[in-house]
């Protein structure tokens, strides 16, 4: 097996773009639902908070938790979130209320468990990190603050998590955060991928120039890298429960504004993968990666997958200087046996299964039958173009960017490819 074809097996990326969940249901108003005092003497506490972290302030930052030994999980949990943020470049952490839970189910149990009064709000934590984030990006949290004396105190963060209020998790929650920092490049690791961090970081400054040759510079070019530890950190930081063990990375953001500035951005690298991508297998992921950072902004949702993958592929596969029947090991063994695909690749198709690699070198061979015919402008027209057509009409997006394009309709394209494929494999 080549190296590339064990860089496709371990790292075949998507793009995924994280929405806010629903808010947990409030329910109807209770005896015991706050009052608006309550609920701004929580909020109090909570700027308070935010604010003793950016000052880097133990002692406030401790001084509004809950000391109960009902609390006890989640104020340790705290104190580990201040010190695993030591070394971390935050520009902004603050909180927003969304709305308080009314939802008697939900504040009677918690009342109970803590012996007092309680408030729990569901909050948007915004923040940012230096140079990466043009703007906060926003998590969804619910917390609890309980009544003591006269005061509040936080309490928990899971009470609303039967009822669809899932506190989100970041990377600071699962240990101490490592910083490199670089030109365009914010990496941060645990210890235990320490020896990571220079390593991607310097893959990353070498990739972008070969991105921005393709795509232009129309983006943000400070680029975070996440390197979790576990596959639950994984699935944490990327919203995504589904399994990864065939995913090398996941590039995430939580929001295209209407001005084109993607905020939260993030190359997310599974841990799980990384040992079996040798250095042509990193730089093919890193590649591929920058390219959905960089067109993140210009993708729709509704365009096809094969495109969306293809373009990542085509630019991560640039100087590998390899045969392409050595990077499509799996589909060239497919072409020469007789079984040419008759039609691009679905979505559905890249949804896993044995037959990803062939799917992700068919796209990427679609691609590159493009820029062949039309230069890599042309490709990135192309691209531009079926997203734009995919905002009004996903069914018929294609065709429009063959006709602007390639002066072609989607049958005779897909024999050019069908051709193509049978041409550069067999």
């Amino acid at each position: 097996m080549t190296a590339v074809t064990l860089a496709l097996l371990a790292g075949l990326a998507v793009l995924l773009v994280q929405h806010d969940r629903a808010p947990a249901p409030t329910g109807a108003a209770s005896p015991g639902a706050a009052d608006s005092a309550e609920v701004t003497a929580v909020l109090t506490a909570l700027n308070r908070h935010a604010r003793a972290l950016m000052d880097r302030d133990a002692r406030a930052w401790e001084s509004d938790l809950d000391q109960s030994a009902a609390a006890s999980g989640y104020t340790g949990r705290q104190r580990q979130v201040f010190a695993n943020l030591a070394q971390a470049p935050l520009t902004t952490w603050r909180y927003v209320l969304v709305a308080p839970v009314t939802d008697p189910t939900v504040l009677a149990p918690a009342a109970t468990r803590l012996g007092g009064d309680v408030v729990i709000v569901h909050v948007e934590l915004q923040y940012a990190l230096a140079a990466v984030d043009p703007a906060p990006t926003g998590k969804q949290l619910w917390l609890t603050g309980v009544r003591r004396g006269s005061v509040w105190k936080l309490a928990a963060d899971d009470d609303a998590a039967a009822v669809g209020g899932a506190s989100w998790r970041g990377p600071w929650d699962f240990g101490q955060l490592l910083v490199r920092r670089g030109p365009h490049t914010l990496v941060l690791t645990h210890p235990a991928h320490r020896q990571d961090g220079p390593v991607f970081a310097d893959l990353i400054e070498k990739s972008l120039p070969v991105v921005t040759g393709v795509w232009g510079r129309d983006f943000n070019d400070q680029v975070a890298v996440l390197i979790p530890d576990t596959a639950q950190e994984f699935a944490a930081v990327t919203g995504d429960d589904a399994d990864s063990h065939d995913l090398a990375a996941v590039t995430v953001a939580d929001q295209v504004r209407p001005d084109g500035v993607v905020l939260g951005a993030r190359i997310v690298l599974n841990p799980a993968a990384l040992a079996r991508l040798d250095t042509a297998g990193r730089r093919l992921l890193i590649g591929h990666e920058l390219t959905h950072i960089a067109s993140r902004a210009a993708t729709s949702d509704q365009m096809p997958t094969w495109l969306i993958e293809g373009l990542a592929e085509y630019v991560g596969n640039l100087g590998a200087g390899l045969p392409v029947s050595r990077t499509a090991t799996e589909l060239a063994a497919e072409v020469r046996a007789g079984k040419v695909p008759a039609a691009l690749p679905a979505d559905a198709d890249f949804t896993g299964g044995d037959r990803l690699p062939q799917f992700y070198e068919q796209s990427w061979l679609a691609c590159r039958l493009i820029a062949a015919r039309a230069g890599e402008a042309g490709l990135v027209r192309f691209y531009r173009a079926v997203a734009e057509a995919a905002r009004a009409d996903p069914a018929t997006a294609v065709a429009v960017g063959l006709r602007q394009v390639l002066r072609t309709d989607l049958t005779a394209f897909t024999a050019a490819w069908r051709s193509y494929l049978i041409d550069q494999l067999r």
